[in-house]
């Protein structure tokens, strides 16, 4: 049975991505654990707040979490697990993950904002960070089964084939026709793309349906957007690319600028270079 870790804060787009997981878990018989970390106010931390309000306030917020669990049980007629923990959102979720047996991860995304770009944070560290595919939900949409899937395909970044095993598995898994989607800047980089790319590399496809676009543009972000409302696809699948220390000074991740601007669930696949 798979397991899907589902970061909630209960803010409104964490409850959406909440129930959009419960959704899924429905469907396809998956297991969720809700994962929270409860934060302190700064206002208790500068009046010293006692032991008592410490204990006080992880009592309420393990209470709320369990009673969510039950909730989605009861609603969706699935298996729930609940984990609260303090401390760098990073390692805690990493810890959830392994301690749970997580296969992916769902996250909330709400409307670009000033304020949820700052807030947005966890959902881009987790992005370039957490080695397990990461599902990211808009605060707008509803589950309605994923038949489609567009993958923006990159080849300049020496994608690995075990990052394809996670695409694979989702394609399958949904029975889902997916659009290999590629942007180039170069008409000479399309040879590259269908030498580098083999769909048929240790994976059985005969039951899938799958076809390739590409398209010459200096301008990938604005290519994906115009595709996805061509194609109206269920699902997005990206695989962040990790720039080093001097790449990240003059690169701004496609995954993570997507996470902000998309309009349908995004998959970001980890690299997992070996």
């Amino acid at each position: 049975m798979k397991t899907i870790i589902v970061c909630t804060d209960f803010s409104p787009e964490a409850e959406n991505a909440t129930h959009y997981a419960a959704s899924m878990a429905k469907e396809n018989k998956y297991r969720i654990v809700l994962f929270n970390l409860q934060t302190i106010s700064i206002h208790a931390l500068n009046a010293q707040a006692s032991a008592d309000f410490f204990y006080s306030q992880t009592f309420k917020n393990q209470k709320k979490l369990e009673d969510k669990a039950t909730e989605l049980k009861a609603l969706y007629t699935i298996e729930t697990d609940h984990h609260l923990a303090s401390g760098n959102f990073i390692e805690e979720l990493e810890n959830c993950i392994q301690l749970h047996g997580g296969d992916f991860i769902v996250m909330g995304m709400a409307e670009k904002t000033l304020e949820q770009r700052l807030l947005g944070n966890s959902v881009t560290r987790a992005i370039h960070r957490i080695q397990k595919p990461i599902l990211i939900v808009p605060d707008h949409i509803e589950y309605t089964g994923i038949r489609k899937i567009l993958f923006a395909y990159d080849n300049h970044k020496n994608m690995t084939w075990s990052a394809m095993n996670d695409i694979y598995y989702f394609i399958n898994e949904f029975n889902a026709e997916v659009e290999v989607f590629n942007v180039s800047e170069r008409l000479e980089d399309f040879a590259e793309v269908i030498h580098d790319i083999d769909l048929n590399s240790g994976h059985d496809l005969d039951d899938i349906k799958y076809s390739f676009k590409m398209i010459q543009s200096i301008e990938v972000i604005k290519a994906i957007e115009e595709e996805i409302r061509l194609t109206s696809p269920d699902l997005l699948t990206m695989v962040p690319y990790k720039y080093n220390l001097v790449e990240a000074l003059f690169h701004r991740s496609k995954t993570a600028i997507m996470a902000y601007k998309n309009k349908i669930p995004l998959l970001s696949i980890p690299l997992n270079v070996d």
